[in-house]
């Protein structure tokens, strides 16, 4: 077996196990895992919790299972040879190992075997938005506090990403409860718009000594194509959102690993869950219905837009990056919510994430309201990358300077699968088709576009 990821409830299972007669010779969960599924076979998938891709081969039977991850948070990419099935958790090695064949990825939630795809999971979406239970903020503070406890590794130093916003704030405050003397991050300069509320939060605790660390975000002045090179094949997409938010990710990350930090958690998959975008705010906002429905569609994206992104650059230095927001417990919460926990209409518009907001209130000393109150900005925006929500800023304006329309005409002809509606869409494209042959993976002409009921 081979697994990449962490299974959280390990020791619970290699307890279950022991008590059914399994002995074991480590104490880590690759090898629970193995016995379970030695087990239960396939159904261990079913009991565990955790992020995850694994390729199991039965050496008796010369059978394998590969499965991932609910939302694919860690990725997982299959080859089909002549002579059997290669996995990675990255494209090119298996582009690499193969001079035709076509490389497609095991989608989140799924079992693989040589015979069949099976979805082990799925959502309980609720399509009239009317949801299962009343919203409840104890409850849901108490939720927090045991997905955040369940992700702080023992014996490992622990830091989060921090960018003053609703969500990073809240696993910092919780994370915080057990290990006070966790480091948070904070990318960006202090003229961005993000490092005033960080600061806010910072005094708030100041006589708890928060050790906040600040890396500033590093771009190249002279027009270079380098750091977009090294994101696109990092990430390996061009979609802009991703590659925009991923310098700050990358850069994170290359500073966390400097300091020897291998794990950090972050609020990643909150804006999802507890609609905290601006278009699953109008979505709740035309009706419950249309916001569930949205908001599925944005749930199933993630193991191809933030989640890549974060298991990517993460791991391009070794540093895992986990998400406390995607526990279980908490998604069945969220999902269960009507549409009025978490959208309200206010005087002043639709305001999502209105769930979360309520935490702030249970500890008005330690969480400022000022955050409770805050909009959501991308992390590239609040870093000050970005000028604005439309993504005016210095990549842009070098992919305009890059690119003739011209170029940009007969790049969109070339590149018609893919549809790039703009010159810096084409110069990610064109910047990954340089770092392998985009046409053998025929995932990538799927654009992560959400689809707006009228």
């Amino acid at each position: 077996m081979i697994l990449n990821g962490e299974i959280y409830n390990y020791r619970l299972l290699r307890h279950e196990l022991q008590n059914l007669g399994v002995k074991f010779d480590t104490d880590c969960d690759t090898e629970v895992l193995a016995n379970a599924l030695g087990v239960w076979g396939a159904n261990a998938v079913y009991r565990l919790e955790g992020m995850y891709a694994f390729v199991a081969l039965d050496l008796k039977n010369h059978v394998f299972l590969a499965a991932r991850d609910p939302f694919g948070v860690k990725p997982l990419y299959v080859l089909q040879g002549h002579a059997g099935y290669l996995f990675c958790s990255e494209i090119r090695p298996l582009l690499n190992a193969h001079p035709v064949r076509n490389v497609m990825f095991v989608p989140p939630g799924h079992v693989l075997t040589a015979d069949r795809l099976v979805d082990f999971t799925s959502r309980p979406i609720d399509q009239s938005g009317a949801g299962h239970h009343a919203h409840d903020p104890q409850a849901l503070d108490r939720l927090m506090r045991q997905a955040i406890a369940r992700r702080l590794p023992e014996g490992l130093p622990t830091a989060v990403m921090f960018s003053g916003g609703i969500d990073g704030t809240l696993v910092v405050h919780y994370a915080r409860q057990s290990r006070p003397d966790l480091p948070a991050y904070f990318i960006g300069d202090p003229t961005g718009p993000d490092h005033a509320y960080a600061l806010e939060y910072t005094q708030l605790t100041q006589l708890t000594q928060l050790d906040l660390r600040r890396a500033p975000l590093e771009l190249d002045q002279n027009g270079s194509l380098d750091q977009i090179d090294e994101l696109v094949g990092v990430c390996e997409t061009f979609e802009p959102a991703t590659i925009r938010a991923g310098i700050c990710t990358l850069q994170l990350s290359r500073r966390m690993r400097r300091d020897g930090l291998r794990v950090a958690l972050c609020g990643e998959g909150a804006d999802e869950l507890f609609a905290g975008y601006d278009f699953l705010e109008a979505a709740y906002a035309q009706s419950a219905s249309t916001g569930a429905l949205v908001r599925d569609q944005t749930l199933g994206l993630m193991h191809s837009t933030i989640l890549q992104r974060l298991d990517r650059c993460g791991m391009r230095f070794g540093v895992e990056l986990r998400e406390p927001f995607l526990d279980q417990d908490v998604v069945d919460y969220a999902l269960g919510l009507p549409s009025r926990d978490l959208v309200r209409i206010t005087t002043k518009g639709a305001v999502g994430k209105s769930a979360l907001r309520d935490l702030y209130d249970l500890a008005p000393d330690q969480l400022p309201a000022s955050i409770r109150d805050r909009r959501k900005s991308p992390m590239n925006e609040g870093a000050g990358f970005n000028r604005d929500g439309q993504g005016a800023g210095p990549w842009r304006d070098l992919a305009e300077a890059h690119l003739t329309d011209k170029a940009f005409a007969d790049g969109r002809r070339r590149f018609a699968a893919y549809d790039p509606t703009t010159k810096e869409e084409l110069l990610y494209l064109e910047r990954l088709s340089l770092n392998m042959d985009i046409s053998r993976v025929p995932h990538l002409a799927s654009r992560p576009f959400i689809l707006m009921p009228r």
